[in-house]
């Protein structure tokens, strides 16, 4: 049993690892293997209908089909006296959020690591099964001791931002991050795709180099009209000299505010990746003012 008096069956809650929006999560032990893993315990008003408990149920099954080294892996799935949790892989590191409260930004080349590696595994995913993760962040990115890029949540995140949308749709809330959120996603369409991730990791990418969001200093509602509207944060390089420009090009086109001007798939971005690594000129080419949520200046 926890010290939350949580306790749930053939596991051994050891430590409180983090407390987030919708979940806690502790380091734990499997009983009947002695496996070391992490449980996500889902907050007490998660659920609130039985087509909630259904797709989180399903979804996060789903989840346990996932083999990639990207990608944070799900054992199991459950409900206990109606607490509903997971049980995933125990990450030994920390997320990219933690770090850019040490160290405020990431090096370029650290960057373009985890552009490379969250690129393959979301290529993955939706490749193989269709899975869109719509809430990609830096929390939501993590490094493990030997330097792996590990993306967490995938496949979970919509269901979870869609059972709390239950309730938020009606007080107009928007259901995810707004600092990353991208306007097709803002704009609730029913036909998401890999495109709203791809806008996603843009934003996380800008985040990580230049150590500001996007549209900083705003509220929630300003940061999201600032995604849907003509506005634009500054290029990269204004903030991170050390920007390559083909990086802060790349950015500027994975941020497009209509999803058709994006990259149109992984495979396209992770091709512009390799050019880049090797001084090769990319595909993309910059958009107009306002058509992108970051600035490219073409005479840099």
């Amino acid at each position: 049993m926890s010290e939350d008096g949580i306790s749930l069956p053939n596991l051994r809650l050891e430590a409180v690892l983090g407390r987030g929006g919708t979940a806690t999560v502790y380091q734990a032990r499997q009983v009947s293997t002695g496996r070391e893993v992490a449980v996500k315990v889902l907050d007490a008003d998660f659920v609130r209908t039985e087509e909630d408990v259904g797709r989180f149920l399903h979804e996060a099954k789903a989840c346990a089909r996932f083999r990639h080294r990207n990608i944070v892996r799900v054992y199991d799935v459950g409900v206990e006296q109606g607490i509903y949790y997971f049980v995933m892989e125990l990450v030994q590191g920390y997320t990219f959020a933690h770090y850019l409260q040490r160290k405020e930004r990431v090096a370029v080349g650290d960057v373009l690591i985890i552009l490379e590696a969250v690129t393959a595994a979301l290529r993955y995913a939706w490749e193989k099964f269709r899975v869109v993760h719509c809430d990609l962040k830096p929390d939501n990115l993590m490094v493990d001791a030997d330097g792996t890029v590990k993306v967490m949540d995938l496949g979970i995140a919509r269901s979870l931002l869609t059972a709390r949308g239950s309730a938020a749709d009606r007080d107009g809330e928007i259901m995810g991050t707004p600092a990353y959120m991208c306007p097709d996603q803002i704009y609730d369409l029913p036909d998401l795709d890999c495109r709203a991730d791809i806008y996603a990791l843009g934003a996380t990418a800008y985040h990580l180099l230049t150590g500001t969001v996007l549209f900083p200093g705003k509220t929630d509602q300003q940061v999201v009209e600032a995604h849907i509207g003509p506005n634009f944060a500054r290029d990269p390089r204004a903030l991170a000299p050390t920007v390559p420009r083909p990086l802060a090009l790349m950015l500027n086109r994975m941020l497009a505010k209509d999803r058709v001007l994006r990259y149109p798939n992984w495979e396209t971005l992770a091709a512009d990746i390799s050019r880049l690594y090797a001084g090769e000129p990319l595909l993309a080419t910059p958009l107009q003012p306002g058509e992108s949520s970051v600035g490219f200046n073409s005479e840099w």
